[in-house]
């Protein structure tokens, strides 16, 4: 459980600004209107600490719950931390002249480098293991599939400011391994899958968030791998979503079969 959710601190912090800016434009609050922007570094500090505090959280039901640690969240958390911290001292004159300039000149295009560096890496890995399926892209638009029976193949899907909904469960899913490869960038890809297949996804995510089996993870960066177990009925069907968000979305759930 969150302490704080998104939507309540967002809107705190608008509240809080509007009756700043309002004391002062009636003359009521003696206050520099541009001061306040000098605090903006609280919101990536309140953000990182809340993300901090949920890092470990319980998973499952109440009888077999266990506890989860997010990689991800914590990275995402110390990030956000980190410039919460470094930019609020710099305004704020708490940090020495001599550093104020390094971190407002050099750490934006340091972070943002790195963030480049690993995701060209993680795009990298998926190179030549999912083409026999051809690629689907959804390019300000969308793709539907599951409408209809269909057969399933290995393949990649790229949604780019788009959506692509894919149904597994009206698909005939052939034996072995089947590789799909998702890439999100500014766009979501949803996918219900049936619960007696076997399913491994390998995910990452870059200012976005992946959600595998109510299995959610996300931040500035994050990278897990989720597998799932479809039992005897699963047979030798396995999955394999090799997944990537970029200020996107990726969610695979879990959807019963539809009665034929």
């Amino acid at each position: 459980m969150r302490i704080f959710s998104f939507q309540a601190m967002l809107g705190l912090i608008v509240l809080i600004v509007g009756v700043l800016l309002l004391l002062n434009n009636l003359n009521i609050l003696d206050y520099e209107v541009t001061n306040i922007f000098d605090y903006w570094p609280v919101i990536p500090l309140i953000i990182g600490i809340n993300m901090l505090l949920t890092t470990f959280r319980p998973v499952g039901s109440t009888e077999g719950q266990r506890t989860f640690f997010s990689w991800g969240q914590f990275i995402s958390a110390i990030i956000l931390i980190g410039i919460g911290v470094l930019f609020l001292g710099s305004n704020l004159d708490f940090i020495d002249e001599r550093y104020t300039e390094i971190i407002r000149d050099q750490f934006w295009p340091i972070l943002i480098s790195v963030l480049l560096i690993l995701l060209g890496l993680n795009l990298l890995r998926s190179i030549g293991t999912a083409n026999k399926g051809g690629n689907r892209v959804a390019f300000m638009g969308g793709i539907e599939m599951g409408n209809k029976p269909w057969r399933l193949e290995s393949g990649s899907y790229l949604a780019f400011m788009g959506g692509i909904d894919l149904d597994l469960t009206t698909a005939e899913i052939p034996e072995g391994v089947t590789v799909l490869d998702f890439t999100a960038v500014m766009g979501g890809i949803d996918v219900k899958a049936p619960s007696d297949i076997n399913l491994v996804c390998d995910g990452a995510a870059f200012l976005g968030g992946i959600s595998v089996m109510g299995h959610e993870d996300g931040g500035i960066i994050t990278s897990r791998r989720i597998e799932h177990s479809g039992g005897e009925n699963a047979g030798g069907k396995t999955i394999h979503i090799q997944g990537r968000a970029v200020m996107g979305g990726i969610e695979i759930s879990e959807k019963l079969k539809k009665e034929k």
